[in-house]
């Protein structure tokens, strides 16, 4: 299909191709020669591509012209194009002197003809049954962009370069449940990274990622958690006994009911923006391709964009290529769960299982992970969570750091669980508790917190 702009629009693009490097190199891999509407802008553009590739310089008119007599049919004369040119050259001003609006419009033309090409060589690949490269080619369609990012010049960005480090307090962070690790990371985690949280069954790992859930809405995060195990009901009770240190045998007497109500208000005005969406999906059915349908759903009709995903858990997702061997599968989840992380600029938690090995170590390190070593090297923080049966009946357990790439690795901290408000927190028990019931609080009275 050819551009649907005017005449002096397609000569200004022209014009603008020509004369304008800085135009030129933001544009020429959205444009292409049929889009012209006339076989002459068609036969100019593919003239002025040809000669840059070849001389890495825009040429003048007058090599235009000898290079296009080269591709001249029977029927054409080079004064055409003489006269062509001419007219390019004395568009109107008005039309090329905005090149922003120039750029914005080649390129919304050309990612509107992508998507109508791949949705169309779509349709055809999925009645020859090669669904898996539909994938690939919308999103090559979604990636069309005049943005030129072409790396960092080491020698001329040292400047900026150290600014970037000296301001990182600046930057965004999100805390961990346990403050050494916050202490260790400068502040906590950053946007577009992966972390997981990796223990045996049965010893945690839903529950620090709940955790971890609350901590973030403490900072008045928007959090979108993906069950792919429990109901959505479950995970909100949890939640519940989290945010209102309500315990969990309390939760459904009528008495407590309207307590539970009155401290998640209460949460909710110390924390403003704090929000937090809980969706279930059925095991081993949702892929990164069904999250991502669901960012576009809560973006669409609910305006919620999530600052941070927390998914329950790797292996119970399922990869978007079928992957025969487990190891594989695995590493593919997580290399997807950490370009979701990139795409959308959020933080991304989620919680994987260890071998049978990992039940008989005092310390869980890479060397139990289960089934795949390969998603590790995939997250940029990775923490196991370690328990004899003696801190179990203690409420006790350990924290491993297993990866950090931004912090020190291989150390362990001490962590404390109350199974009944089923919270995590590090250090002391009962001054945890009171600190907790100080935020809750904001300022009431702690005794009518007693639950």
């Amino acid at each position: 299909m050819s551009y649907d702009f005017s005449e002096n629009i397609q000569r200004g693009i022209l014009y603008l191709l020509k004369t304008n490097k800085d135009f030129y190199l933001q544009i020429v891999n959205l444009v292409k020669s049929e889009y012209f509407e006339y076989p002459s802008h068609s036969k100019l553009f593919d003239t002025i591509k040809e000669h840059y590739d070849k001389y890495s310089k825009l040429p003048t008119d007058d090599f235009i012209l000898q290079d296009v007599k080269t591709k001249l049919g029977p029927k054409e004369n080079v004064s055409d194009y003489e006269d062509e040119l001419s007219y390019i050259s004395n568009v109107d001003t008005s039309t090329t002197s905005n090149t922003e609006y120039m750029l914005d419009l080649v390129e919304k033309f050309a990612k509107k003809e992508e998507m109508k090409n791949a949705i169309a060589t779509s349709i055809s690949l999925i009645k020859e049954n090669r669904v898996e490269e539909v994938e690939a080619l919308v999103k090559k369609a979604l990636l069309v962009s005049r943005d030129v990012d072409t790396g960092q010049d080491y020698f001329t960005t040292i400047g900026s370069r150290w600014d970037r480090v000296f301001n990182k307090k600046n930057e965004t962070k999100y805390r961990t449940v346990l403050p050494s690790l916050n202490y260790s990371l400068e502040g906590g985690l950053g946007c577009k990274e992966l972390a997981m949280v990796v223990a045996p069954p049965g010893v945690g790992k839903s529950l620090y990622l709940v955790n971890q859930g609350v901590e973030a809405m403490k900072e008045g995060r928007k959090v979108l958690y993906v069950s792919l195990e429990m109901s959505e009901d479950k995970i909100a009770q949890r939640f519940d006994s989290i945010t209102t240190l309500i315990s969990q045998n309390k939760l459904k007497e009528p008495s407590c009911q309207i307590k539970v109500m009155e401290r998640l208000k209460m949460f909710q005005e110390k924390c403003p923006g704090s929000q937090l969406v809980i969706k279930e999906f059925p095991t081993g059915q949702a892929s990164i391709n069904t999250i991502r349908n669901l960012l576009v759903q809560l973006k669409n009709y609910e305006e919620f964009e999530p600052d941070v995903l927390i998914v329950d858990y790797l292996e119970l997702m399922r990869p978007t290529r079928d992957i025969q061997q487990e190891y594989h599968a695995q590493q593919r989840i997580a290399e997807e769960l950490r370009g979701l992380a990139m795409e959308f600029n959020f933080l991304v938690w989620t919680a994987t299982q260890t071998n049978r090995q990992g039940r008989m170590v005092k310390v869980i390190t890479d060397a139990e992970l289960g089934d795949s070593y390969g998603k590790i090297r995939t997250c940029d923080f990775a923490i196991s969570l370690n328990q004899t049966e003696e801190e179990f009946d203690e409420g006790r357990m350990r924290a491993f750091v297993m990866k950090s790439r931004n912090g020190k690795p291989r150390f362990s901290v001490n962590m404390n669980i109350n199974y009944q408000t089923l919270t995590m927190s590090e250090g002391d028990a009962e001054e945890e508790e009171e600190d907790s019931l100080e935020f809750l609080a904001a300022g009431l009275k702690k005794d009518s917190f007693n639950a």
